[in-house]
C-alpha cells in the first residue's frame, strides 16, 4: 500500500488532488498536511476527512515535518503548500516567503534525510515572469524572472529545489510549473470565484485596469492528473548537461493551450448567470507590477509523457459557475469568516512590517 505525503492538502489544488488521489488509488494511505492559514480551509476536505490522516502543521517547521516523515514514511511527496496570492503578498510577503521558499527547502530536506520514492514540487508559471512583446510562451528553458513578491518566493523555492536535484542525485525530485487554475473549492479571492460569489450577492465583477491581461488557463482537475503523471514517470536520471540546460532538469510545464483575458474571463462568468456584461463589470485601479501576459508551452509533458488536458474549457467554466451556485453555503462561510476578499488599491496604503 502506497503512502502519499500532500501538503497545502485543504487548499485548493490540493484539496482537489487528494479528492481524486482517492479514487484513482482507494487502497493509497494519504496524509493530508496543511497548517490552514488563510487560504486553507477545512470544509475543502469534507468529502474525504474519513479516508485521509490529517496533520495540521507548517511545512517551515522542521522537527514538525521531520516527526510525519518518521511516523508516515511516505512512498511520494507532493508539496502544494504555498501562499498563492500576489494581492495579499504586495501587503505582506513575509508569509510568502516563509511558506514558499523555506517550507520548499524543509520538505526537500525532509524527503532527503528520511528517504522517498519521489518527491514533487509543485510551482507556478510566475516565476517566469512577463512574457516579452513577439514572445510566444516561457517553456521549461526559460530563466527564472519573477516579479512580483509571491512569485519571487516560489521562485526562490524553485531555485532551492533545483539545487537539491544536482547536489542530491540520490534524491529522485522533480517540479512542475502550472498555468492559472480554476475549478471548486477555489478560495474567493481568485478571480473566477470571486465574479461568482459578487454576482450571486448582486455586486458587480472588479476588474483590474482594463481586464486585457491576458492569461493561460488549466482546469484544477486536469492540473492533478499531470502532477500525478509526472509525479509517477519513469524518468531517466539527470544529465551532466542539465548543469547548463534546465530542460533536461526533471521539470514539467503545464498548460492547457487556453489563453485568456481578465475581462473575457469576466463576460463569461456573467453571461453564465445569464447578466449582462455591460451592467455588471466595472474597472477598478490595476494592482502595482501587476503581470501583462504570460503562457507556458506544455509540449515536453505532452511529448516525453503523453498528457492531454480532458477539460474543455468554456464546458469547464461553465461547470465552475455551476458549482459556486450550488455550494453557496461553503463559500459564504469563507467570507463570513474572512471578510470580503476583493481588493480595492485605490484605498491600500502601504502595510506594516512585520
Amino acid at each position: 500500500m502506497a503512502v502519499y505525503l500532500v501538503t497545502g492538502a485543504a487548499g485548493f489544488i490540493g484539496a482537489n488532488y487528494v479528492h481524486l488521489l482517492s479514487g484513482w488509488e482507494p487502497e493509497a494511505q494519504v496524509v493530508a498536511v496543511d497548517y490552514v492559514g488563510f487560504a486553507g480551509n477545512m470544509a475543502n476536505l469534507d468529502p474525504v476527512i474519513d479516508r485521509v490522516s490529517f496533520e495540521r502543521v507548517d511545512i517551515a517547521d522542521p522537527a514538525a515535518m521531520e516527526t510525519i516523515y518518521r511516523r508516515y514514511r511516505p512512498d511520494y511527496v507532493v508539496n502544494f503548500a504555498a501562499e498563492s496570492h500576489n494581492d495579499r503578498a504586495i501587503l505582506g510577503p513575509g508569509a510568502f516567503m516563509r511558506s514558499n521558499a523555506l517550507g520548499a527547502q524543509m520538505m526537500a530536506e525532509c524527503s532527503r534525510i528520511v528517504g522517498v520514492t519521489a518527491h514533487l514540487h509543485v510551482s507556478t508559471i510566475e516565476v517566469y515572469g512577463e512574457l516579452a512583446a513577439g514572445q510566444r510562451w516561457f517553456t521549461e528553458r526559460s530563466p527564472l524572472n519573477a516579479k512580483t513578491p509571491y512569485s519571487a518566493a516560489k521562485a526562490a523555492g524553485d531555485q532551492i529545489v533545483r539545487a537539491y536535484m544536482a547536489t542530491y542525485p540520490e534524491l529522485d525530485i522533480r517540479m512542475t510549473h502550472c498555468a492559472n487554475n480554476y475549478g471548486p473549492y477555489q478560495l474567493p479571492e481568485k478571480l473566477i470565484p470571486l465574479a461568482v460569489t459578487n454576482l450571486l450577492r448582486g455586486k458587480k465583477v472588479p476588474v483590474y485596469g482594463d481586464g486585457l491581461q491576458s492569461r493561460d488557463w488549466l482546469h484544477v482537475a486536469d492540473h492533478c492528473s499531470a502532477v500525478h503523471r509526472v509525479l509517477h514517470a519513469d524518468l531517466d536520471p539527470i544529465p551532466t548537461a542539465a548543469s547548463t540546460d534546465p530542460g533536461l532538469l526533471p521539470i514539467f510545464d503545464i498548460s492547457a493551450r487556453r489563453e485568456v483575458t481578465n475581462l473575457d474571463i469576466a463576460r463569461r462568468v456573467a453571461t453564465a448567470l445569464d447578466l449582462d456584461p455591460q451592467e455588471w463589470i466595472e474597472h477598478i485601479p490595476d494592482r502595482p507590477n501587476h503581470d501583462r501576459r504570460y503562457l507556458i508551452d506544455p509540449a515536453k509533458l505532452e511529448t516525453d509523457l503523453q498528457w492531454r488536458p480532458e477539460h474543455e474549457f468554456e464546458a469547464g467554466i461553465a461547470e465552475t459557475v455551476a458549482w459556486y451556485v450550488e455550494h453557496r453555503e461553503w463559500w459564504e462561510t469563507i467570507i463570513a469568516d474572512k471578510g470580503e476578499l476583493g481588493f480595492d488599491w485605490s484605498q491600500m496604503g502601504p502595510a506594516p512590517a512585520h
